[in-house]
């Protein structure tokens, strides 16, 4: 599959390609996602990262060193809570 990225104005309800991509896609199926460019949302406009860190992740203190004993189920210590 080969996707193509642009930005454009719908008019009418016609999304118009741009010219570099028209003769690629004439008399192509294609599947089309329209993403209004003007968000209101700040999780979209806010970087990746910065969403990253705040993600908390609870565990055991060994988590990091000892997480293969604890996936594959000889260390019990830690029991999930919700």
């Amino acid at each position: 599959m080969r996707a193509i990225k642009f930005q454009t104005t719908v008019q009418d309800g016609i999304v118009k390609i741009p010219l570099e991509h028209q003769r690629a896609l004439d008399g192509r199926d294609v599947r089309v996602v329209v993403v209004d460019a003007r968000t209101e949302d700040p999780g979209e406009t806010e970087p990746l990262l910065a969403r990253l860190r705040r993600v908390r992740i609870a565990g055991p203190a060994d988590l990091s060193t000892d997480h293969d004993a604890y996936a594959v189920g000889t260390r019990s210590e830690w029991i999930a809570t919700p």
